[in-house]
């Protein structure tokens, strides 16, 4: 039964870094489309407790902040920010990369530091579960 948990664990961390990677490469490729650096306000900054997952930690205070901008006189309002620092106030402005072509679509400053990051990660994730299916099928028992 160990063994099958072991298999299907390591197959289940093949799949994770596969879609992180292709998540990552999906990001890089795409960052030529954010062609358009503009400005941004912080018009809300919402608080939530966040849950800690390991029982030993507290939980703690999140702030997320939402942005409104506009694009060739159309008003995009109460978006998401692609950044989020704890620092964020209302009123505050923050630089974002918007899609000429589709201006609904924005990035933080550079989009394709997160794609690598995630390239990295789902490789390197990839590996250990291959290696790990490897040693599965391979152990005895």
């Amino acid at each position: 039964m160990n063994r099958i948990i072991s298999i299907v664990m390591s197959i289940a961390a093949v799949v994770f870094g596969v879609v992180f990677a292709v998540s990552g490469i999906k990001t890089v490729s795409e960052k030529d489309l954010y062609d358009t650096q503009i400005k941004a306000t912080v018009v809300d900054v919402q608080e939530e407790w966040e849950s800690s997952a390991d029982p030993d930690q507290p939980d703690s205070l999140v702030n997320t902040a939402y942005i409104d901008y506009e694009v060739n006189g159309k008003k995009y309002e109460h978006v998401l920010s692609p950044e989020q620092d704890e620092s964020l106030k209302i009123g505050d402005t923050v630089d974002i990369l918007v899609q000429s072509k589709n201006p609904e679509k924005i990035s933080a400053l550079n989009p394709s530091k997160g794609g690598v990051i995630f390239i990295v990660l789902g490789v390197l994730v990839a590996i250990a579960g291959c290696v790990s299916v490897i040693k599965a099928f391979i152990r005895k028992g």
